[in-house]
């Protein structure tokens, strides 16, 4: 699609350039202004954050000269050992695929150790069932660093971030340093600060906005997705997070901070924008790989590194970057009565639009597509706790049932089917040894149902529930069966990988669509089995 290639570049044989093994190298070509990353770090240094950085270099490969890019760093295990001193650390967890949104169900799996040689997630799986079981931030204060979270859900408002944890539960890496707290490190910013913000719609369907102004857009209408953790540490009580959006927007998100750091950069990197634009006497500008590939002009650079919006031929668009900073700073400082620059609260603050190059906000492009609610088996806890039909065996008395006294022995209607008892009798599939998992609660953190539970006392989609009644907790009685990738990828042939989850995003005459590192992906046949 674009013209310009991302590099990831490992030094191997135990050596490193700067204190640093691994690099990720990119011309940032979704976007105009090769700013949004190298912005986005700064910000996050200038708070203190525990974060990447980022700079500029011009690279070359074999003499050849492929262009300006932005070089990063990685949270990964060398840059662990330099900022830590955390040597061979075996708790960084990268979280790449979509759909992460820090629940067992959603992360055991699909976040990935860095240190290839960890075999064993317990302590991962240990968060992430602690967040899921967690009612209050005092749940999870002494295990979670909770400003550093907070602090990165108020970056991805402030900045239109649809590409991390809010929206798509991606692009973040999650590290515990020795004697330290779990911490959330965001990554890949090229999509931030106004660029391609109609992201936050995927996966609404009917549900998104009538409304495509996205920089008015309030927090609850950016985080538009139901997360658990949203729930507990902001909605149930708002100051804290509120407190830290202020302290972030007074700091450093607004203009009379960014816009001078904005110009100081647009004028170091120019004379370099102003040669890869240039092409040479046989018509190609340096660095375009794919000679078909789309690429920004010299004209749309300039215009929204300030306040202009562009458009790349209808595959991306973006706000100035200037433009959304003041606009997402004034909304801010209205919605929660702050007290902030009048020069920039004044609406008659003058700025020009460069309409030689302005172009239309991309938005509604992602039609009835609408995600399942992933925060499955989480707060399982909350449900109603069923009543036993039977009475509970205890294994000092086998022969004898138990009454359980602050449960009556009678059965519960359900509300909406009132001449139906709420458990059903089943005989369950004996529950198969030697695999990773022996039910399919385990998945969502929660332990497999004794053998003398049989009783179903509720189903979802991870599968039928029990409820021991000596431990107080569910319990699951569905097996769990080891998924097999088909032997043949059906949309390979079409150009597209095969998922490696269940979660159908779209359906047509091809077959079942997910949605994972940035790409269609086809529904493998054991998610139907």
């Amino acid at each position: 699609m674009y013209g310009r290639q991302a590099f990831n570049l490992k030094i191997r044989g135990n050596k490193d350039l700067y204190g640093r093994s691994q690099f990720r190298i990119r011309p940032d070509a979704r976007e105009a202004t090769y700013l949004r990353s190298k912005l986005s770090c700064d910000i996050h240094n200038r708070l203190g954050l525990i974060s990447i950085s980022a700079n500029y270099i011009s690279l070359y490969v074999n003499d050849e000269y492929l262009g300006l890019y932005v070089i990063m760093d990685a949270p990964k295990l060398s840059w662990a050992e330099l900022q830590y001193g955390d040597k061979d650390t075996t708790t960084i967890y990268k979280c790449k695929t979509g759909g992460n949104i820090l629940t067992v169900y959603t992360c055991a799996k699909n976040c990935l150790n860095e240190n290839e040689a960890v075999t064993d997630n317990t302590e991962w799986v240990e968060l992430l069932t602690a967040l899921d079981n967690a009612q209050s931030a005092e749940d999870i204060e002494d295990i979670f660093d909770i400003d550093q979270f907070l602090y990165e859900i108020a970056f991805e408002y402030l900045a239109g971030s649809w590409d991390h944890f809010l929206s798509s539960g991606h692009n973040f890496s999650m590290y515990k340093p020795k004697n330290g707290k779990w911490t959330i490190i965001y990554y890949d910013f090229d999509a931030d600060i106004g660029q391609d913000v109609s992201g936050i719609e995927f996966g609404l369907g009917k549900n998104a906005k009538a409304d495509k102004d996205f920089p008015g857009y309030s927090f609850a209408d950016w985080a538009n997705k139901p997360r658990h953790i949203l729930d507990i540490l902001i909605y149930k009580d708002p100051t804290r997070f509120e407190n830290i959006l202020k302290n972030f927007v007074t700091e450093v998100f607004n203009p009379a901070v960014l816009f001078p750091h904005i110009d100081e950069l647009k004028e170091f990197i120019k004379p370099h924008i102003i040669r890869d634009k240039t092409p040479d006497e046989n018509g190609k500008c340096p660095g375009m790989l794919n000679q078909y590939g789309y690429d920004y002009s010299y004209e749309q650079w300039d215009a929204n590194s300030e306040f202009t919006s562009v458009n790349l031929n209808g595959v991306g668009s973006a706000y100035g970057i200037k433009y959304w900073i003041l606009r997402r700073y004034r909304n801010v400082c209205k919605t929660y009565q702050m007290e902030c620059d009048p020069i920039y609260m004044d609406e008659n603050y003058e700025y020009t639009i460069d309409k030689n190059v302005e172009g239309e906000i991309i938005s509604g492009q992602w039609g009835d597509f609408e995600l399942i609610d992933l925060n499955i088996g989480v707060g399982k806890q909350n449900t109603t706790i069923p009543q036993p039909t039977e009475t509970q065996p205890t294994e000092t008395q086998p022969t004898e049932t138990q009454p359980i006294e602050t449960q009556p022995i009678e059965t519960q209607p359900i509300e909406t089917q009132p001449t139906e008892t709420q458990s059903t009798e089943t005989q369950p599939t004996e529950i198969p040894e030697n695999l990773p998992y022996q039910c399919t609660s385990e998945l969502v953190g929660y332990p497999c149902c004794a053998k003398g539970i049989k009783t179903i006392y509720d189903h979802d989609a991870t599968g039928d529930w029990g409820y021991d009644f000596k431990k107080g907790e569910w319990c699951g009685l569905t097996p769990y069966i080891e998924q097999t990738n088909d032997e043949v990828c059906w949309s390979e042939v079409l150009g597209y990988p095969c998922c490696k989850n269940c979660f159908v995003y779209d359906t047509d005459e091809d077959g079942q669509w997910g949605y994972e590192n940035n790409q269609w992906c086809g529904i493998q046949s054991f998610c139907s089995a």
